[in-house]
């Protein structure tokens, strides 16, 4: 049976270029297995070699039906061969592999009946595609039949889910608006980025007007409904359906009052960045937290990046103030060094963004809605762009910014632990007003 897919128009040209990859995906990250998978690989296993080597490869997860792999000094998988390539996948094949291993750099979602896979820029081989696309990134529909690996791997949105929580029914919607906006290039990237923020509140606001319905414990409560509470959820349904049609009308008027270019660049004039704000938020949030980040050395190179706690008392009460420093002259060459390497080719951050920000769900990657989405995306891009601003210089190669983004993405995008950091951060952030935001982005 077909089914209908969404996806890049490069989808299809994606190749594993297994241990040609600089960055590749068998080091520094989180491999687990199912107990089922660790022990379909046993079975298989052939070689005395292979063998030691699986002996003392796993460590049980406590409390799961998972098994991670263990990786040496240098983070690397057990199971990687000196040449870059995978010694599971030799001795028992690509099909008894994990599917972690399997799927990646793959994420595919279910959507009611239809599916969307996108690619991960954590991955190499897809940022090179992303480069190619000198007029932005551009999706296709297609009928074709998914593979059971496929079918079993996507992340599943039902009408259950739908119903549920109503923001799903702008789930279409919300990727034409990113779309939209992101890929106008009339404004900078950074411009577009504010202009998004817009819209989302915009669009988070009028979502407040629905009244969420009883979670899954209540309804079990009340196994029988009242007339009173019958026409109740009667008018909620259609509220939902009005401010759901509402919105979807109000993202088709502002794609097009965007072209309004004079207009809508006012607010722009005033309001640009030193990068200051960014650099701060970028190493109080991202680095401190993630210290083995391999690209921070590079940076405190850069710029001369120094972190410093410094204790002060308040009304009798000790405090600890976290101070960052560096040289202002280094981080303004940097952005000018950066600023010269992206001449003319300015769609790279563009098309890596869209694709990242579509690979992990565009406005749907956290709860608490369509602003604290929006706020999740802004530092995601910001993180970005001071990290490749302090990595970056005028005459590195395109191979370099490509080692770059994907090493950045395996944190900002694959990092349950960072994910978890962002929306406790998003908990202090969201209230916050789309001028501070802007002040990341630009």
């Amino acid at each position: 049976m077909k089914n209908v897919v969404l996806q890049p128009t490069f989808y299809e040209k994606f190749e594993c270029i297994g241990g040609a990859c600089r960055n590749d995906c068998c080091h520094g990250w989180r491999i687990d297995f199912t107990k089922e998978e660790f022990k379909n690989v046993k079975k298989r296993m052939h070689t005395d070699a292979f063998k030691e080597i699986f002996k003392d490869a796993f460590v049980l997860e406590k409390g799961s039906d998972k098994c991670l792999i263990k990786t040496d000094e240098q983070g690397r998988c057990k199971f990687l061969a000196e040449d870059g390539l995978c010694k599971m996948y030799i001795e028992v094949g690509p099909e008894n592999m994990s599917k972690t291993c399997k799927v990646f750099p793959r994420h595919i979602s279910r959507y009611i009946a239809n599916y969307e896979r996108f690619l991960s820029i954590a991955c190499e081989t897809t940022v090179n595609l992303c480069l190619e696309e000198k007029d932005g990134i551009m999706l296709e529909v297609q009928e074709r039949e998914l593979t059971s690996l496929e079918k079993n791997s996507a992340s599943n949105y039902n009408l259950n889910t739908v119903k549920k929580y109503p923001e799903y029914y702008l789930w279409d919607d919300m990727k034409i608006l990113v779309l939209g906006v992101l890929q106008n290039r009339n404004y900078t990237f950074g411009e577009r980025m504010v202009i998004l923020g817009m819209a989302m509140q915009k669009i988070d606001t009028m979502m407040k007007e629905i009244k969420p319905e009883p979670d899954d414990k209540e309804k079990e409560k009340k196994t029988k409904k009242t007339e009173e509470e019958k026409l109740e959820e009667q008018r909620l349904a259609q509220k939902t359906e009005k401010v759901i049609s509402e919105i979807q009308e109000y993202i088709q008027l502002f794609i097009r009052e965007i072209e309004e270019v004079e207009t809508f660049k006012k607010p722009f004039v005033n309001l640009h960045s030193d990068g200051r704000q960014r650099a701060s938020q970028t190493v109080i949030y991202h680095m401190d937290k993630l210290g083995h980040n391999r690209l921070e050395g590079r940076i405190k190179e850069r710029i001369d990046l120094e972190r410093k706690f410094e204790a002060e008392t308040v009304e009798n009460t000790p405090k600890i103030n976290f101070v960052i420093e560096y040289t202002t002259e280094k981080y303004n060459q940097a952005m000018a060094d950066f600023e010269e390497f992206l001449k003319g080719r300015e769609y790279w951050m563009e098309n890596i963004m869209i694709e990242g920000f579509l690979a992990s769900r565009t406005a749907f990657r956290v709860d608490g809605g369509f602003w604290r989405n929006y706020c999740a995306m802004a530092i995601t891009y910001s993180v970005f762009l001071f990290m490749l601003t302090c990595c970056v210089e005028k005459d590195s190669s395109k191979e370099d910014f490509v080692y770059y983004v994907t090493e950045i993405a395996r944190t900002m995008f694959h990092n349950e632990q960072h994910t978890k950091q962002l929306e406790e951060h998003l908990e202090k952030t969201q209230s916050d007003s789309l001028a501070h935001i802007a002040v990341l982005v630009l």
